[in-house]
């Protein structure tokens, strides 16, 4: 198990084994539905906001920044401190190298024009709301006149290697941080159940701030639960680094969703895109846009990160609409892959953009080909432009279909949204992203296929994990079922004494959360004992 990650995952009687960066490593929540939800739970419930525009924030009472726009003359948090209330962010302000900015459940932050928070190469972030008291940085514009590029958004600089010349590099948009170094364990804190509104601005062309800025970010960064709202660019954006992320959401970006450059090679699981039919950027938007440098040269380490368990809705919810859009977002594509990107997706769904899979340069190209780039068990569906295309540089748009659909990748192409049977997706300030029963989604996984290549029911095992682990206040355990069945979920410290149940009762098929807060217990280690019909497994959780 990497030691940079200890995330404690298994099947109750036996544990999975694990492989560096690959779709089968214990990062991964091994489920057997294709997109990110089961049908059942909605993970987004309770802490996503749908109608950000017309929230209605208190004001602020504490003022952060002195209204100065640079790096030099910005505000500059050397030693820890701790935020709570809610705040004014009105200037740039930088967390320096070991210094840590804590931020209690429940703050807001509300961002005048172009203010900023920057995390320095060797600081740190701890904000960790819940999914009640979630943690906002948002415009602090009021409530009907909020939109993209309110303010700058909240940029991580980090210790982790990148593909940069000489490995280190300077964030964009003015920011001037540097980011990049040796440690992939570099830690620069944990965020969890944060929304991000109304955020990123282009400085200049190919200088921008996103919504969520990740520069080298190593994986013992704990990323979870993050909403990036209305970005005026990239809703995330990794520049190299190795840092792992679960449960994001990228909702009305400008820009791209999902963008990975530098030689990023971390994973993610369970995304979700929805994009607005009247915002989009000047240039073309796509759900993922992946490069391996701004050149497309061969640098190492090469952008290889694992992605899987998206579902993506693009801007045309029906020809109708689509036929309404501007070409940038008719031009915009699921996934944008080029310059000698090697980006792997998964157990992915794609819905309603202008093009499906654009695959482009003869690195990418050849290194699908190879499968070292790869697109498996995944949906495209209503796209009413082009489902396939490249430069034809080392591979024709018939050629991009044929690789696929090929059988071994066991892809499909949707005819129509409605083959999908996705509960309400596109509604805008009300959807529902979850299948219905029938839908296609269902045992569709990498993870339910067997070897014969044939679609197979999933064991009668209940699959769990926590996240994150270590932790540092509370962390998540995840439990799936396949069936119904009585569950009792007990946290024992290392002297057998019970701190905490967590579950003791029947549960339905499905995937459940339960949240182990050890923030009033000592640190160290706790065994978490799970009991599913006969079955019994422990979970080892680090508490930090």
């Amino acid at each position: 198990m990497k030691k940079n990650l200890l995330l404690s995952t298994l099947v109750l009687a036996f544990s999975w084994g694990v492989a560096a960066q690959n779709i089968d490593d214990a990062f991964f929540t091994k489920v057997s539905y294709v997109g990110a939800f089961d049908g059942t739970d909605d993970w987004t419930a309770g802490w996503a906001n749908w109608d950000p525009v017309n929230t209605a924030y208190p004001d602020a009472t504490v003022t952060k920044g002195n209204g100065v726009f640079s790096r030099s003359g910005g505000i500059h948090i050397a030693a820890s401190e701790t935020w709570s209330g809610v705040i004014r962010l009105n200037g740039w302000v930088y967390v320096d190298e070991g210094a840590t900015l804590t931020i209690q459940p429940g703050t807001i932050i509300r961002g005048t024009e172009k203010s900023v928070l920057v995390i320095e190469r060797g600081g740190k972030i701890n904000a960790v709301g819940s999914s009640t008291q979630p943690i906002v940085f948002t415009s602090n514009k009021g409530a009907g006149f909020r939109g993209p590029s309110d303010w700058g958004g909240l940029v991580i600089c980090g210790k982790a290697p990148n593909n940069l010349p000489g490995g280190t590099g300077i964030a964009e948009g003015g920011i001037e941080s540097p980011h990049g170094g040796n440690d992939p364990a570099d830690n620069s804190g944990n965020l969890a159940f944060v929304r991000i509104e109304f955020p990123g601005y282009e400085v200049a062309t190919g200088s921008e701030i996103n919504g969520l800025s990740l520069y080298s970010v190593g994986s013992q960064t704990q990323l979870d639960h993050i909403q990036i709202s209305c970005s005026g660019d990239d809703g995330f954006e990794w520049f190299g680094g190795s840092v792992n992320a679960k449960y994001l959401i990228s909702y009305k970006t400008e820009d791209d969703d999902f963008d990975t450059d530098n030689g990023f090679c971390g994973m993610v699981q369970f995304g979700l895109i929805l994009r607005d039919p009247n915002i989009v950027d000047s240039d073309t938007a796509n759900g993922f846009e992946s490069d391996n440098d701004a050149s497309g040269s061969n640098s190492q380490p090469r952008t290889k990160a694992i992605f899987s368990n998206i579902s993506g809705f693009g801007p045309a919810k029906d020809e109708t609409v689509y036929n309404t859009l501007p070409k940038n977002h008719k031009d915009g594509a699921s996934a944008r892959l080029r310059r000698n990107t090697s980006l792997k997706i998964f157990n992915s769904l794609f819905l309603g953009f202008g093009r499906g899979i654009r695959l482009e340069s003869a690195g990418s190209q050849t290194a699908a080909q190879a499968d070292e780039l790869t697109i498996q068990n995944s949906f495209i569906g209503g796209i009413y432009g082009e489902k396939f295309l490249t430069d034809g540089a080392a591979m024709t748009n018939p050629q991009l279909q044929e690789w696929f659909l090929d059988s071994k990748r066991k892809n499909r192409v949707l005819d129509h949204l409605a083959d999908a049977q996705i509960a309400n997706p596109f509604s805008p300030t009300n959807p529902d992203f979850r299948p219905l029963a029938g839908s296609p989604v269902f045992n569709a996984s990498c993870w339910v296929v067997t070897s014969a290549g044939e679609i197979s029911r999933p064991n009668r095992e209940a699959l769990v994990a926590n996240y994150p682990n270590p932790f540092r206040g509370t962390t998540r355990i995840e439990l799936t079922l396949d069936r119904r069945e009585f569950v009792q979920i007990t946290v024992y410290g290392l002297n057998g004494s019970v701190v905490a149940t967590l579950q003791n009762g029947e549960l339905p098929g499905g995937t459940h959360r339960f949240e182990f807060d050890a923030r009033q217990l000592p640190k160290g280690l706790y065994l978490g004992r799970i009991v599913s019909g006969e079955k019994t497994g422990t979970l080892k959780m680090v508490a930090e």
